[in-house]
């Protein structure tokens, strides 16, 4: 399997936008520094505010698994879970054709 990116659809909590930003950028940036790490992008629906997007992309399912269970994970994770609503979506996909720009 060649790289894969995770997609996750996520609902903010009313007036925990700040909190949730600041505490992904600590999360992406540790994820950086992970092996096979590839990239972020993290997005805001224009018709609907509290929803986000966030994605990742890994050069291997391997990648994602090792980050995933990092022991740093659980817990650079839970203040940026802590501003969002429990109605949340997570997968992870094969990345089979990709035009770069």
């Amino acid at each position: 399997m060649d790289r894969v990116r995770v997609i996750r659809l996520l609902y903010v909590k009313d007036g925990r936008e700040a909190d949730f930003v600041e505490s992904y950028q600590g999360v992406r940036e540790r994820a950086a520094r992970c092996p096979g790490h590839l990239g972020e992008q993290l997005c805001r629906s224009l018709d609907n505010p509290a929803q986000w997007l966030l994605t990742s992309e890994w050069d291997s399912l391997d990648s994602v698994r090792a980050w995933r269970t990092d022991p740093d994970h659980r817990t650079l994770v839970e203040p940026m879970n802590a501003c969002l609503h429990d109605d949340r979506w997570t997968a992870v996909f094969e990345v089979r054709d990709a035009v770069e720009a």
